[in-house]
């Protein structure tokens, strides 16, 4: 496939990227020391890293995923990781994975996202669990509301491949996204800057059948939700690699860990401060944790990178953070009693994002419940209402103290 990019520069600057690709392409680490993974069942070949105007038309070429159609694994020096509450993508199931370059380390923050060295990428592959469908032009997917499962690779005799969107940290410190989009045969996905459909139905458990048409990003929307510190300008950064979402254990080959204490102990994590120093997201979907922290991480990790002061949606005045909604006194600010500032609603009964104690009544809960263009949120990667996550949010509203809201 003949890729085409839009991006102009002067001949000087053609002259610098071509010596810093050669840079990016040839720090593959080959000694697996960066890894989670069994490297005695990887590719012999080192990870590649390609820069945003060198990137290869096969994700086969990166080294990072492996595939035979049956199997897809990770290359030695991939690490893989999950986070504590994942951001709600059409019922998709995540497999993550980072790769830092030999020598080099992660510099550990404690409230914003890890900063990675030139030269590392993080791959997250986006796939379905099969189930059979009743139209052959569909893929056929389980319905399920929460992934459980960890581990070091995917058994594609259960599942299909969708996607696997790569960013990769560039020569000059920024960071380029590539969307990839799997073949029918499993085995290697092809770049696809434009983005592109897939017909999915989703199967719930008691049957239920739902069609849509999932969409894999085009590389210009990846500034939509990563433009987390400019309000929405061209600078993207990574949005689930940070304390408080790895804090938690993963299932490597080798045994359970907690994923800090795992990059820490792979030297590729600088700064760690201990476990006890760190923050921990709740995990939404856990019952036995309480309502608030639950409410509190969903909305960390499915509205934040937007709505912050430094994301897109800024000048709406709501901001769904993980320190903001933590914070009682600063209730008007995620929305209790707050007049929308950018969107007109759906009319009456709704006139504040939050009506404390009616969800019924919260715009909130009104636009994450629905998928019509206007009232989507967020506006891009969701096709349907993620029935189990709107719930607690709901739950959640419902428990806040009633106030009468001022006009």
């Amino acid at each position: 496939m003949k890729t085409t990019h839009t991006f102009a520069r002067p001949l000087i600057f053609s002259v610098v990227l071509l010596a810093a690709s050669t840079l990016l392409i040839s720090c593959g680490g080959g000694n697996g020391s960066g890894s989670g993974s069994d490297s005695s069942a990887a590719n012999t070949e080192s990870i590649k890293v390609f820069d945003k105007y060198t990137a290869p038309a096969n994700l086969s070429s990166w080294k990072f995923l492996l595939s035979d159609g049956q199997t897809l694994k990770l290359n030695a020096g991939a690490v893989p990781y999950d986070l504590n509450s994942s951001l709600f993508s059409d019922y998709t199931y995540k497999f993550r994975a980072i790769y830092v370059p030999d020598g080099k380390q992660i510099t550990y923050n404690a409230d914003t996202t890890f900063d990675f060295p030139v030269g590392s990428v993080i791959m997250k592959t986006f796939y379905y669990p099969k189930a059979v469908s009743s139209d052959p032009a569909f893929i056929g997917a389980e319905r399920n509301g929460h992934q459980t499962i960890q581990g070091e690779s995917v058994d594609l005799t259960k599942n299909h491949l969708i996607e696997t969107r790569v960013l990769v940290r560039q020569p000059d410190g920024s960071w380029a996204g590539l969307p990839y989009v799997w073949n029918d045969d499993q085995k290697d996905a092809r770049l696809k800057t434009g983005g592109a459909n897939v017909q999915v139905e989703l199967v719930a458990a008691d049957n239920t059948r739902e069609q849509f048409k999932y969409s894999v990003p085009n590389a210009q929307a990846c500034q939509q939700c990563h433009a987390t510190a400019n309000a929405g300008g061209n600078a993207i950064l990574p949005i689930g690699p940070k304390a408080r979402n790895m804090n938690k254990s993963y299932q490597y080959e080798s045994g359970l860990k907690n994923q800090l204490v795992n990059l820490d102990e792979l030297k590729i994590l600088a700064g760690f401060p201990g476990l006890n120093n760190s923050p921990k997201n709740a995990d939404w979907s856990d019952a036995s944790q309480t309502l608030p922290e639950r409410a509190r991480a969903y909305l960390d990790v499915n509205c934040a990178h937007c709505h912050s002061t430094t994301g897109q949606a800024l000048q709406s005045g709501l901001f769904l953070g993980f320190n903001v909604v933590n914070d009682v006194s600063a209730s008007g600010k995620w929305g209790v009693c707050k007049k929308p500032l950018a969107y007109a609603g759906p009319g009456l009964p709704y006139q504040y994002d939050i009506q404390p104690g009616k969800p019924d009544e919260s715009i909130l809960a009104y636009r994450i419940s629905h998928t019509d263009t206007e009232a989507v949120m967020p506006v891009i990667g969701r096709h349907v209402n993620h029935t189990e996550g709107d719930e607690m949010i709901r739950a959640w509203i419902t428990q806040l103290p009633q106030a009468a809201c001022q006009p």
